[in-house]
């Protein structure tokens, strides 16, 4: 059975919580820039809710939005596909799973795999916007987050915030001292260019076995497995253990935790 927990910890110097009272509480006359109003309201991304504006789906006042340099105030009437958004929200939510493999990082799956949303299933019916914040293949593990606060979600997943994602990596294969070297390097491939991690330290080395932990900030989609793939090297595990200052600790494989705001921010203590 799923296990929750909340966390009371108090984490060393975390990211403060910048005030934005005014254009939160939809009271007053305090504006705030669309894309911004959808994800809060909606839990979508930034990124999603500015698709939304520039397919032209969003109407202010009877007009029909398509451009992005466009504030709302409390008064303003917003709908998004025929349906008001009103300007109350629910209650933020931030939960970090443990995701085990075989299940996809999605909120639905039109091909009939299982999602991570199924390991949180008591939580969505709490909250109608969780999502995932990023994302893990279908065979990796380890942590993910989830919430349904967009503004939150935009600061842990765009690259313009050098958040940093630590994994472990369990390899088959001799790690030789130059090959070491050589993914420490990185390498450059004409799909998706160059993929070098932050940094590799080892963890641990057999004869036909290593464990190494690389940090990634930009990191491409797979990139660590296109990584080991381009050396011929076979991953036997690959777990996400820490994202910005948050680690995943002991929590066991397919179970969650529901953080409070403070602790969840430590993932993005470095965010601006």
């Amino acid at each position: 059975m799923t296990r929750e927990k909340k966390i009371n910890s108090k984490p060393t110097n975390p990211a403060s919580s910048k005030s934005d009272a005014g254009d939160r509480s939809g009271a007053g006359t305090a504006e705030m820039r669309l894309n911004k109003f959808i994800a809060m309201h909606t839990g979508v991304s930034r990124r999603n809710a500015d698709e939304i504006i520039e397919e032209g789906r969003v109407v202010i006042n009877g007009k029909k939005i398509n451009k992005l340099a466009v504030s709302v105030k409390p008064s303003d009437e917003v709908s998004i596909d025929g349906k008001k958004i009103k300007f109350k929200e629910e209650p933020k939510v931030y939960i970090m799973l443990n995701k085990p493999q075989g299940y996809i990082t999605a909120v639905k799956s039109e091909e009939g795999f299982k999602t991570v949303m199924e390991l949180v299933k008591k939580e969505t019916q709490k909250y109608k916007h969780i999502f995932p914040a990023g994302r893990l293949d279908f065979m990796s593990e380890g942590m993910l987050i989830l919430t349904n606060d967009g503004d939150f979600s935009y600061k842990l997943t765009h690259p313009k915030f050098d958040v940093l994602k630590t994994y472990i990596v369990e390899v088959k294969g001799d790690l030789t001292a130059d090959l070491f070297n050589r993914i420490k390097k990185g390498v450059r491939l004409a799909e998706t260019g160059l993929l070098k991690p932050d940094d590799v330290r080892i963890v641990r080395k057999n004869p036909n076995k290593f464990i190494l932990s690389i940090d990634l900030t930009h990191g491409k989609n797979r990139e660590i497995r296109r990584l080991m793939e381009f050396f011929n090297l076979k991953i036997l595990m690959l777990k996400r253990v820490r994202i910005g200052g948050l680690y995943i600790g002991d929590l066991p494989s397919g179970e969650y935790r529901i953080l409070n705001k403070k602790t969840a921010e430590l993932a993005i203590s470095d965010a601006d």
